[in-house]
């Protein structure tokens, strides 16, 4: 099986901060057979005050996210999703503080990473640093520096994470074997020791390995170096080779062609289909030896060659390996190598939160309640991970007889800001037109609000059938328009709520995200609670407009009568 030999170390040097960060994993057995072993090194460039953060945060992310990753990725391409990913997180986080437009001082850093996988490592790089490979004594460079050179002679970091919205990386692939050895290091430390005498100097010994580390940055600080200095080594001492999994040049299984009830996948056994369409067939299968239930998705043959839409259906299995809770869809664990491509999700029994409603009419004030507090549990465990839904409505909102609302189908959400399907020339719209919030609409940046937006639009609709704004929000084409928009009350719907629930409503998918709530929780809490500034009792006009208008037209009439009398 895949084993290593492995040390690090980093220093801040002379510096008062350390701008670097590494970190390595060996994970448990099951992860190690589908994911490897990951080493990654990110240095903050120095012309920031808070690139440490941006390299902590691209080094935690990446050994975290990459190892829940589909299996229907190839390591380079789940590798190059992920940091997808993480770049985005970076680009808006230096888009949306104080150093807006100037990268040089953002949230940016670069980093390297090395996955060994089986008999296979994978490289993937983005920045100076270096990862370096001995094998009978030959040493080999695995990655150039992205560095350009100014008129006046200068050389300058060309390249890193955060520094644009598209992501430039470097990935490549290669055999591995025992004996291998493999060095990653920050330019603080490749600049000031030569590469032959790292490998040289190397102990054979796993207990010295990190004491050598320590040692070789002594080394570069002696020699002048001036920066940040970090140093991983890796020794392989045991590949996995008997593992033939067949990838595509573009890091996909094979797909699965018009399977039919009673085909076998693997070791999945279907048993009925659910759906097809001209994106995906959904099947019910069940496991030939534990006899658990799944559901399985293979996508439609239209869609098998749209590595957009692929990567959209393999991020599905992703996000629910990335967060765990009873009020979200879970993926499904399994101990045998994929040999083609599907995704795995529970299996569930009960019927959508929409079926729900036209079987038993319009819901109750305390049923709404209930499904919220559920929705909102779910809701931020997503977030807290960086994912956005980006398509909450009540078909997508599963009940079951124990009374669980399960928050389904992750396939237009976005992970730290990526969308995977985003086409920068055309807006998206990644959800259904009735529950999208109005900046998905006219271009605006998307967060927690939108899903906010779209889970009060549904309590709206569960309360009274229809929608907050009609069909308008729909046709809001520019950000004055939102102004224009205008909430049609519960109680003009003839709903019977409260006059301050109908308030937390309103402002829970107010068309603009900076008047909605600051939180899930808060929104909540007024939904249970009568807030004392929605209190106020309002106008008639707003309260019973039909009230209102026959009032109006009763004293109109009566001074009429009155003034042909006189």
């Amino acid at each position: 099986m895949l084993a290593v030999r492995w040390g690090a170390c980093s220093s801040s040097g002379i510096k008062p901060i350390n701008q670097d960060c590494q970190k390595l994993t060996v994970p448990d057995f099951a992860v190690l057979q589908r994911r490897g072993i990951v080493a990654c090194i990110a240095d903050g460039i120095s012309s920031s005050q808070v690139s440490q953060y941006a390299s902590e945060l691209a080094v935690t992310q990446f050994n975290r996210d990459y190892l829940l990753t589909s299996d229907n990725w190839s390591a380079a391409r789940a590798a190059q999703n992920v940091l997808k990913t993480i770049n985005t997180a970076l680009y808006v986080k230096t888009a949306q503080s104080p150093y807006q437009g100037n990268p040089d001082r953002g949230y940016v850093c670069t980093f390297s990473s090395l996955i060994l996988h089986q008999d296979c490592a994978t490289v993937v790089h983005c920045g100076d640093s270096t990862i370096l490979h001995c094998r009978d004594e030959v040493i080999t460079t695995l990655t150039r520096a992205h560095t350009g050179e100014s008129e006046s002679g200068q050389t300058y970091l060309a390249n890193a994470l955060g520094i644009k919205p598209e992501l430039d990386v470097d990935i490549h692939s290669m055999a591995v074997q025992p004996g291998d050895k493999f060095i990653l290091m920050t330019d603080g430390v490749s600049e000031f020791v030569d590469a032959q005498t790292l490998f040289d100097q190397m102990p054979a010994s796993e207990a010295q390995l990190t004491e050598y580390c320590e040692q070789v940055l002594e080394q570069a600080l002696a020699a002048g170096s001036s920066d940040n200095l970090t140093i991983q080594v890796l020794a392989v001492t045991g590949v996995t080779s008997d593992l033939n999994i067949a990838f595509d040049d573009n890091g996909f299984l094979p797909r699965v062609t018009q399977p039919t009830i009673g085909t076998n996948i693997d070791d999945w056994h279907l048993t009925k289909c659910l759906h097809r369409s001209d994106r995906s067939e959904v099947f019910v299968a069940q496991h030939q030896t534990s006899q658990q239930m799944a559901i399985l998705k293979v996508p439609a043959t239209t869609h098998i060659d749209n590595a957009g839409f692929l990567d959209d259906m393999a991020k599905e299995e992703w996000v629910a390996r990335m967060v765990d809770n009873p009020h979200l869809m879970k993926a499904v664990s399994h101990d045998t190598p994929r040999s083609a491509f599907y995704t795995l999700t529970e299996y569930l029994e009960g019927q959508t939160l929409q079926q729900h409603l036209l079987d038993n009419g319009q819901a109750s004030v305390q049923q709404v309640r209930d499904w919220a507090s559920q929705l909102v549990a779910g809701l931020t465990a997503l977030h807290r991970k960086g994912v956005l839904h980006q398509d909450l409505r009540p078909e997508n909102l599963l009940l079951t007889s124990s009374d669980r609302v399960i928050i389904i189908d992750f396939g237009s959400a976005s992970i730290h800001g990526h969308n995977f399907l985003e086409d920068p020339n055309q807006l998206m719209i990644p959800g259904d037109l009735l529950y999208s919030a109005p900046e998905y609409f006219v271009g605006l940046w998307a967060n927690e609000q939108a899903d906010q937006f779209s889970l009060t639009s549904i309590l709206y609709y569960a309360l009274s059938g229809a929608h907050p704004y009609g069909t308008a929000v729909a046709k809001t084409t520019s950000y004055s328009a939102l102004h224009k928009l205008r909430y049609q009350r519960l109680l003009q719907r003839d709903v019977s709520v409260p006059v301050w629930l109908d308030e937390t409503v309103k402002r829970g998918c107010h068309p603009q995200a900076a008047k909605r709530y600051p939180s899930l929780s808060e929104l909540l809490y007024d939904l249970q609670h009568p807030n004392p500034a929605y209190q106020q009792t309002l106008p008639l006009a707003e309260r019973n407009p039909v009230k209102f208008w026959q009032g109006i037209s009763a004293v109109l009439a009566a001074l009429l009568a009155l003034s042909l009398i006189r």
